[in-house]
């Protein structure tokens, strides 16, 4: 779930990428500038009260001013740096906080608008799991970071840096000690980080495998209550187990990274000790000033202690920071500023489209031509796999072809802007999607200001009314998620009275009467008779008595090649494909059961 930038990403340190990253998550990135601003001023002034302890405890012990400072002098400044640093942390925490707050409130915006702009194709992908942890569970876990991780590590490390640069100037031989701990945590960082980073390989797909799967053992209830398989979901019981067992190794491997930096920590320190004593011992530095330097360096490495969890705590969220990235970054198909001037409205062509949806996998079309006049009727036949509803997606520009061109009014699809494509059709396409609405709202989906008289209208041709007058509240009874609460025939007739209303130039028909009953099936055929007087229609059915009527059948063989193309009569005339498959069907309506 990670982008190839996402990976490369990952085997660097955590504020190096994180920033620019962050920054896409929120409506207005120059607010974390300020936010960053006053981190690093907090840093400094907390870094100047530690380092000021060494002049301060001399002055005391000496009796003497060091610096041109007493003892009241310098508790003057402690008073005057607590003051500062109290205003700079409070407004920090503020600009912080409201960097959060915004990145809480833009970022299902943003999601959202950048999903819409994705292909229909995109979403062929298993998301459900992903988006739904995405913008819920995880999505304070993302605002932690703004609220609670990256001021403070800034912060830290501003203060670590003061520190460095006063023992420097107060005794070079200290400030040796304390930049020599440096890269020694540098490089507990960077070690902590790629154990827990391992560890989050190992379980995260597990866990997104999960979600997919509970999101899935939801939606189909209704076949495993049928199977008697409720009680017992195999793929969902491997998932919880496989994640288990993930987490568990996951937890060992992100336990010794945090063991060992904990070890490396108390090591640094007993070395800082060590070396003081033996230099205050060797007389190379005073008692006094040794005692406070060991307090120091104590408060540095655990400055030092802090920056690594804190790199560590935003390491954790790198994989939620991948998969809000993976989608922010995602490219839409790309579409000119502008629509296009058509040339042939209502009319579709395929000229010699090869296309296969695995990238060196084998084409599902192959050279395919094809013309849809406006007015027309047009049928594609052919057998399971010979590409019939692939060839609807790609004149919805759900893809974009390998090779050739595909034409909707006269323009190429790529050559439109996304909005302009869609007005000109109307899909009804197998699997219908209902929103948890009522029925009414769910026809009225087709067309925004459509009136009641017309949505009655289509309802009535596409056998919507009879469905209405059968359910407890009429046309004001809620469908359910995904129209559940109606059966598949009942949602291919809501899809079809939405084709009807919204009058598109260009209707797709794919297996629109699979699910139908026959006295349904003439619903929908008195439909699409009403449709072939208003739009383009190409129709996809196995029935083939549906489309016998149409002005061209063209039949795809089982390698996603043009077969044969004409009216009903030419194709059976040809022998074939067509011709097997109908006289079958006449063979069929014969066959009865018998003793």
């Amino acid at each position: 779930m990670t982008t190839t930038d996402n990976a490369g990403a990952r085997r660097s340190l955590p504020l190096i990428d994180i920033i620019p990253r962050l920054r896409r998550m929120i409506s207005r990135p120059e607010a974390m500038t300020p936010a960053l601003g006053l981190a690093v001023l907090t840093g400094l002034i907390e870094g100047l009260a530690l380092a000021a302890l060494l002049p301060a405890i001399s002055s005391l012990a000496e009796e003497a001013p060091v610096w041109g400072l007493g003892v009241g002098g310098w508790l003057w400044v402690f008073a005057v740096l607590a003051v500062a640093g109290f205003g700079l942390n409070y407004l920090q925490n503020q600009k912080s906080y409201a960097v959060a707050l915004d990145f809480l409130h833009s970022i299902h915006r943003l999601i959202g608008d950048q999903v819409a702009k994705q292909p229909l194709g995109w979403f062929a992908r298993p998301l459900a799991g992903r988006l739904s942890r995405m913008v819920s569970t995880e999505l304070m876990s993302a605002g932690e970071i703004f609220a609670h991780m990256m001021g403070p590590l800034v912060s830290r490390i501003s203060a670590a840096a003061v520190i460095v640069v006063a023992a420097w100037f107060w005794n070079p031989l200290l400030g040796l000690i304390l930049t020599v701990a440096i890269p020694v945590f540098a490089a507990i960082t960077l070690l902590s980080t790629v154990l827990l980073r391992k560890g989050q390989a190992i379980h995260e797909p597990h866990e997104v495998d999960l979600a997919d799967r509970i999101v899935e053992y939801a939606q189909c209830q209704g076949a495993l209550r049928s199977c008697g398989r409720s009680a017992d979901f195999g793929p969902l019981s491997n998932a919880l187990e496989q994640t288990r067992a993930a987490k568990t190794r996951a937890q060992w491997i992100e336990t010794a990274g945090l063991l060992l930096s904990g070890m490396v920590t108390q090591g640094v320190i007993v070395a800082l000790i060590s070396v003081t004593g033996s230099l205050a011992v060797s007389g190379s530095l005073e008692p006094i000033p040794a005692l406070a330097f060991i307090g120091l360096a104590l408060r540095f490495t655990t400055t030092l202690s802090n920056i690594t969890e804190s790199a560590m705590a935003l390491e954790s969220r790198r994989q939620l920071l991948d998969s809000l990235d993976e989608v922010l970054t995602a490219e839409a198909l790309g579409e000119p500023a502008s629509p296009a001037t058509l040339t042939a409205p209502g009319s579709i062509e395929l000229s010699d489209v090869t296309f296969g949806y695995h990238e060196g996998g084998e084409p599902v079309l192959r050279e395919v031509s094809l013309s849809v006049p406006a007015g027309s009727m047009v049928a594609l036949v052919g057998p399971s796999g010979s590409g019939k509803t692939t060839v609807a997606r790609l004149v919805s520009r759900f893809y974009d072809v390998d090779s050739g061109r595909v034409r909707v009014g006269g323009v190429d699809v790529t050559e439109q802007t996304g909005e302009q494509l869609m007005a000109q059709l109307s899909m009804v396409f197998q699997d219908v999607y209902l929103f948890d609405d009522t029925l009414v709202a769910n026809v009225a989906v087709g067309r925004e200001d459509a009136t009641q008289e017309q949505i009655r209208e289509a309802a009535d041709l596409a056998g919507v009314t009879e469905i209405a007058e059968r359910l407890p509240d009429g046309w004001a009874t809620r469908v359910g998620e995904g129209g559940r609460a109606l059966s598949g025939g009942e949602r291919q007739r809501v899809a079809i009275a939405r084709a009807l209303l919204k009058r598109a130039p260009i209707v797709l028909l794919d297996e629109a009467t699979s699910a139908l009953d026959i006295e349904n099936e003439a619903n929908v055929v008195a439909a699409v008779e009403k449709l072939r007087e208003q739009a383009t229609i190409l129709i996809i059915a196995h029935r083939l008595d549906t489309i016998a009527a149409a002005d061209l059948i063209v039949a795809l063989d089982d390698e996603g090649r043009v077969e044969g193309e004409g009216t009903h009569d030419d194709l059976i005339a040809a022998g074939g494909t067509y011709a097997r498959f109908w006289h079958r069907l006449q063979s069929a309506r014969g066959w009865q059961l018998t003793d």
